[in-house]
């Protein structure tokens, strides 16, 4: 049988009865918190490229990684959830600023690679999401 002779059912992908109710909400929480991520992320990097108000350097990075360590030492429960979220957010935002030398040296070599990379990332994400 050829790969290529399958017909491909576009229903099932979208759905989801055959998953619980818990995970629906697991994963809605995991796709939210991912898409805020890369929100802010994307923020810290036009600050530090249009703006220049915050250099991404070692502070930037020591932040991040002063971030991440405060977050995997935050308990996860009920009552510290909104303080995770807001700790997720600064390391995103601290992330982003430090990756902004990095978009500075691609800007001045060919500023299409930006969007060819998160067209690139994007796709992936959406095939690997959907299979």
């Amino acid at each position: 049988m050829n790969v290529f002779d399958r017909s491909i059912n576009i229903d099932a992908l979208f759905k989801l009865s055959q998953i619980s109710h818990s995970t629906q909400v697991h994963l809605k929480n995991v796709y939210s918190s991912l898409a805020l991520s890369m929100i802010v992320a994307a923020a810290g990097s036009y600050v530090h490229v249009v703006t220049r108000l915050f250099e991404g350097g070692v502070l930037s990075l020591l932040g991040s990684v002063g971030l991440m360590f405060w977050l995997a030492m935050t308990p996860h429960n009920p009552e510290t959830e909104k303080k995770r979220l807001a700790i997720l957010a600064g390391f995103a935002f601290l992330t982003g600023v430090g990756l902004g030398p990095t978009l500075d040296f691609v800007i001045a070599i060919n500023p299409s690679i930006i969007v060819t990379a998160f067209l690139g990332t994007s796709v992936i994400f959406v095939c690997f999401t959907l299979s």
